[in-house]
């Protein structure tokens, strides 16, 4: 008879030679990882993955040089589900800016939850507003949204790209967090807008992706991939590696993507997607200022105006918790039972999860 899960230890816990088997696919994974890049499919006009020839040792991997940062924006937001009722959800979001000039940050724009309840019927309500403020014009289509608070706070995220590339002085650089090409919630015009409003203004834009969609033949992560070879050749400095070598991405995509490992001492490198203007060395000065502003030891290689804005933007344990009682009393004000608030707010799991 089976032990109690408690009592064993380590393998014991997983059917006998499953450890093995996943061990050994995911190291040939990394050893022999295939001959293509891959671009996983939901951005800009994709409808299929983007399939690229190319091999983790032929791309080149170029030292970056630091340099002053000047005035660096950053935006990030954070979410959390206040209730999920199954029928409908009721989500809280914020988007976070900072500003961070002179060697210090400036500005930090943390504003309150904004609270909304929906439906699968009203959330297309909703996002046909979002969309419509996005585009300035109706969307044609509306995207699937199964995870209402994900898609609030993307188009929130958007919106506020959008408003700083805008009020940001020529010369300034604006970071997001997460990819500049837009995902399956984004249409392609509002990608295409925030690229080409950067590049009129003179303003550079880039975004710094912390779980990249960019892999190579049989699902090796090529961001993994690229920093265990920068690691080997170029041992502890920043680098880069241009991703978007292939003629086909200057078709699809209005920017340039790498993979960059943004300080000497960093355990992690990123996926770095950047803005065209008229020059590939205009490009690559956005990657030495990512690295002049990547080197605060709390966060080593991730650029402290994003870190930052993350912090300002997150909404904590103790925060989700008191914003749902705070829903409870108010659903109380308006009539609602104690019991019917329990009998709503009931999850099974969690009764299950405590033992």
């Amino acid at each position: 008879m089976p032990q109690p899960t408690d009592e064993l230890i380590g393998a014991d816990r997983v059917q006998g030679g499953q450890l093995d088997e996943a061990a050994a696919f995911v190291v040939g994974l990394l050893e022999d990882p295939g001959s293509n890049i891959r671009v996983a499919e939901g951005q800009l006009e994709l409808d299929e993955d983007l399939v690229v020839s190319g091999h983790p040792d032929e791309f080149e991997i170029a030292p970056i040089v630091a340099t002053n940062p000047g005035t660096v924006w950053a935006i990030d937001g954070g979410s959390c589900t206040v209730a999920d009722g199954r029928s409908f959800s009721v989500a809280a979001y914020r988007v976070a800016r900072v500003r961070f000039s002179g060697g210090a940050t400036d500005v930090v724009e943390s504003p309150p939850l904004e609270l909304v309840a929906v439906s699968p019927d009203q959330m297309a309500s909703v996002g046909r507003t979002a969309l419509t403020e996005l585009l300035g014009e109706e969307p044609e289509t509306l995207p699937d949204t199964p995870r209402p608070v994900d898609a609030l706070r993307e188009w929130a995220e958007w919106r506020e790209l959008i408003r700083t590339i805008r009020e940001a002085s020529p010369g300034d650089l604006v970071l997001a967090d997460g990819s500049l090409h837009g995902g399956p919630l984004v249409p392609p015009q509002v990608v295409r807008l925030a690229h080409r409003e950067a590049v009129e203004r003179g303003v550079s834009l880039a975004g710094v992706v912390k779980a990249s969609t960019l892999y190579w033949g049989r699902n090796a992560p090529l961001v993994t991939l690229l920093k265990r070879r920068g690691d080997r050749e170029l041992g502890a400095i920043a680098w880069s590696a241009r991703i978007s070598t292939d003629p086909v991405f200057g078709r699809l995509y209005p920017g340039e993507i790498f993979v960059a490992h943004l300080a000497p001492t960093a355990p992690f490198a990123f996926r770095v997607d950047v803005a065209r203007g008229e020059s590939l060395d205009g490009v690559n000065q956005v990657l030495a200022r990512l690295a002049g502003v990547a080197n605060d030891p709390a966060f080593p290689g991730y650029p402290y105006p994003l870190a930052r804005a993350h912090q300002a933007a997150r909404v904590t344990g103790y925060a989700v918790a008191d914003v749902r009682r705070a829903f409870r009393e108010s659903l109380s004000r308006h009539g609602l039972g104690e019991d019917d608030i329990e009998v709503l707010f009931q999850d099974f799991h969690e009764v299950l999860n405590r033992s």
